[in-house]
């Protein structure tokens, strides 16, 4: 299995902001030792990821074991398995429109963007457990199998149990096409690194999985574990239906008045005159044929 990783992680001790780092960072590094980028250390931020597709799965599997005589009865292991399974992507939806709120993660070792982010929802089978999340990933490699290489990509899976009345409630939502939209909100997540700001914000995630592929290098003597992926701090989940709702158009009595071109208004004012004029003639005419006879 061949790991696509091009630089090596170093744990960083020595630094000249200790009080802000927390007395650690972590470092990526070439070949020559020489560091790349800047230090490391955990984001306890919350990060966003909206939906882009979503999948309601409910599965059966059959297992027999092997009936040795005709009269014994044969044995099966039958497994039920529902799951909620949503595709994300970095940011939620007014990020679409700020370029500075989105953000980039990467795995430790490489520059290349995640493409591939997943929540999979979970009914919980034991009434004992608590709702909980966790987070998992994988870094990029290539295998061979039936004497092909295969490549799968970096991702980050999140799960997510919770109580079955909840998962009927979101599985009925998603079945119904009741739902416009899906966003996590995530944040204390082990394994998650950027550089130090001020910011509750940030362009760039680092992201140490559990794997061994992602080695670093402590200093001589210094026994110690950074976090990796596993642990979710805090989780929202939401699962909106937005409508959107046309204006009334005004009734003709409540219309605002138009703006009238002034030629016209003067046209309307000549000839109002003139109809004046023309009636008094006629009842002066009208008195004269009178007196007259």
């Amino acid at each position: 299995m061949d790991f696509h990783l091009e630089l090596g992680l170093r744990l960083q001790t020595e630094l000249e902001y200790k009080d802000l780092y927390g007395g650690w960072a972590i470092n990526e590094i070439d070949a020559q030792g020489q560091q790349i980028g800047h230090d490391q250390i955990p984001w306890e931020w919350t990060l966003c990821f909206t939906a882009t597709s979503c999948v309601l799965g409910d599965g059966i599997e059959i297992k027999s074991q092997l009936q040795i005589e005709e009269t014994t009865p044969a044995l099966h292991e039958i497994v039920q398995r529902q799951v909620i399974r949503v595709r994300l992507r970095p940011g939620s939806p007014r990020d679409d429109e700020d370029y500075f709120r989105q953000t980039t993660f990467s795995m430790f070792g490489t520059d290349r963007a995640i493409k591939s982010f997943q929540l999979d929802i979970h009914p919980i089978a034991n009434p004992a457990e608590q709702e909980r999340c966790r987070a998992w990933g994988g870094v990029s490699y290539m295998a061979e199998i039936d004497f092909r290489n295969e490549t799968t990509d970096d991702c980050i899976v999140f799960s997510m149990f919770v109580t079955p009345d909840t998962f009927a409630r979101y599985a009925a939502k998603i079945a119904h096409g009741s739902v416009d939209e899906i966003i996590l909100s995530v944040g204390s997540v082990a394994g998650f690194y950027s550089d130090w700001s001020p910011s509750i914000s940030t362009r760039q995630v680092k992201v140490l999985t559990k794997g061994s592929e992602q080695n670093i290098t402590l200093p001589a003597g210094l026994q110690f574990e950074p976090p990796r992926l596993g642990y979710v701090g805090t989780a929202e989940l939401q699962i909106n239906r937005r409508l959107e709702f046309a204006q009334r158009a005004p009734s003709p009595e409540t219309q605002a008045p138009t703006s009238v071109d002034p030629r016209i208004l003067q046209m309307l004012g000549s000839l109002r005159r003139a109809a004046w004029f023309v009636v008094c003639l006629l009842a002066l005419i009208f008195i004269v044929t009178l007196l007259m006879h």
